[in-house]
């Protein structure tokens, strides 16, 4: 079967003054499953990712009812983003869309201001590469505007807590990719979190 044209999308400011009842829409709309990656296509490994909905909510302010943290995720995906003494980052829930199959999960969303990255967790019903169902924990990460690492907006990464087999991974443990800011895949593969860095580190 043919592969389908990638379509691309681009950032405009407009976009900062959706209303957050509207992001899960708007990453439906930006974001089409054409976007897996060709290594993705190939390997069929992972869970199926279309970060476009967290990379939306990273150009608007944190929740006003926002409380603070220095923590994000559990389990295996908790991160610590307390860089420095005495600082605390923004923290709400949130419905938001975060692997882009146009059902909202139930997500716990912290901004680091100090880095300019937003993280959306939460543990939920996925789809496998290879189209099979999987229930994981989730943690995608979208840098936002003034990057102060002059990342490109909408670029990140996500990573998931997969056990041995599912989605087609050899050994139980984290896996995910890093995506530009078009929410391309660039490179994919077990993985753990650099968070000092706000990324990923793959095991090779």
């Amino acid at each position: 079967m043919a592969r389908r044209r990638k379509r691309r999308w681009t950032f405009v400011p407009a976009m900062a003054f959706l209303s957050t009842a509207l992001i899960t829409a708007a990453g439906a709309m930006f974001y089409s499953p054409s976007h897996a990656s060709a290594g993705q296509q190939e390997s069929r490994v992972g869970l199926a990712v279309m970060p476009g909905a967290v990379a939306k909510r990273a150009m608007m302010a944190p929740s006003s009812t926002a409380t603070k943290t220095t923590t994000v995720g559990r389990n295996a995906l908790q991160v610590s983003i307390a860089h420095t003494a005495n600082r605390y980052d923004s923290a709400w829930q949130q419905e938001l869309d975060l692997d882009g199959d146009g059902s909202a999960e139930e997500a716990s969303l912290v901004w680091d201001d100090e880095h300019k990255v937003l993280y959306a967790f939460s543990t939920g019903n996925y789809r496998c590469e290879d189209g099979g169902p999987a229930t994981a924990d989730l943690l995608v990460a979208a840098n936002g505007p003034a990057s102060p690492r002059h990342r490109p907006l909408g670029s990140g990464f996500w990573v998931a807590d997969l056990g041995q087999g599912m989605c087609g991974v050899a050994l139980a443990g984290l896996w995910g990719c890093r995506f530009d800011e078009s929410g391309e895949s660039t490179e994919c593969g077990a993985a753990k979190i650099d968070s000092k860095n706000d990324d990923l580190i793959f095991i090779r």
